[in-house]
C-alpha cells in the first residue's frame, strides 16, 4: 500500500554538486542577460577574454582552457568570426591548423562586455557581502588550482 506523495526534493537538503550547480546557472543567466544586452554571449565572452590574455589560440586549446565542447568552441569563433569580433589566421608552426585572434574590434568590445560583468559581480558582492564573495572567490580558485587542466 503506497503511502501519502512526497515532494522528496523539497525534503532532502541540497548537496554541495546541487547548490554548485545552481549558483552556476544563476550567476550564467544573469551575465548572459547583461551581455546579450549588448550582443554578446557569455561564451564569447569567455573565448575573446581568453584571446585578449593570449593571443593566438588554436581552436583545441580554446575548447581545453574554456572547457568547453570542440563544436561549441567552433560555433562560438565561427561567431566571433563572423561578427569581426576575431579572425584565424594559419598556425606559424603547422600551416595546416589555424589560431584565433582577438580583432581591434574584439578588444574594444571586450572593454564593454567587462564592465557588464563587473557590475553583475558588483551586485552579487552587494547581495552577498564583499567578505563572503572574498572567501568564496579564494576557496573556488583553490579548488580550479588543485584539480588542475586535466579535470575539466
Amino acid at each position: 500500500m503506497p503511502g501519502p506523495e512526497v515532494d522528496t526534493a523539497a525534503s532532502v537538503r541540497p548537496d554541495l554538486v546541487e547548490l554548485l550547480t545552481a549558483t552556476s546557472r544563476r550567476v550564467s543567466r544573469a551575465v548572459a542577460a547583461a551581455l546579450a544586452e549588448d550582443g554578446g554571449t557569455l561564451e564569447g565572452y569567455r573565448v575573446l577574454r581568453l584571446l585578449a590574455a593570449a593571443p593566438g589560440r588554436t581552436m583545441g586549446q580554446l575548447a581545453g582552457a574554456l572547457h568547453l565542447p570542440a563544436p561549441t568552441a567552433t560555433r562560438v569563433v565561427d561567431g566571433l568570426v563572423d561578427s569581426a569580433l576575431a579572425y584565424r589566421l594559419p598556425d606559424p608552426d603547422d600551416r595546416r591548423r589555424v589560431v584565433v585572434h582577438a580583432s581591434a574590434l574584439g578588444r574594444t568590445r571586450l572593454a564593454r562586455w567587462e564592465g557588464l560583468v563587473s557590475a553583475q559581480e558588483a551586485a552579487l558582492a552587494r547581495s552577498l557581502g564583499a567578505d563572503r564573495v572574498g572567501a568564496l572567490l579564494a576557496a573556488l580558485a583553490g579548488f580550479v588550482d588543485e584539480a588542475g587542466p586535466a579535470d575539466g
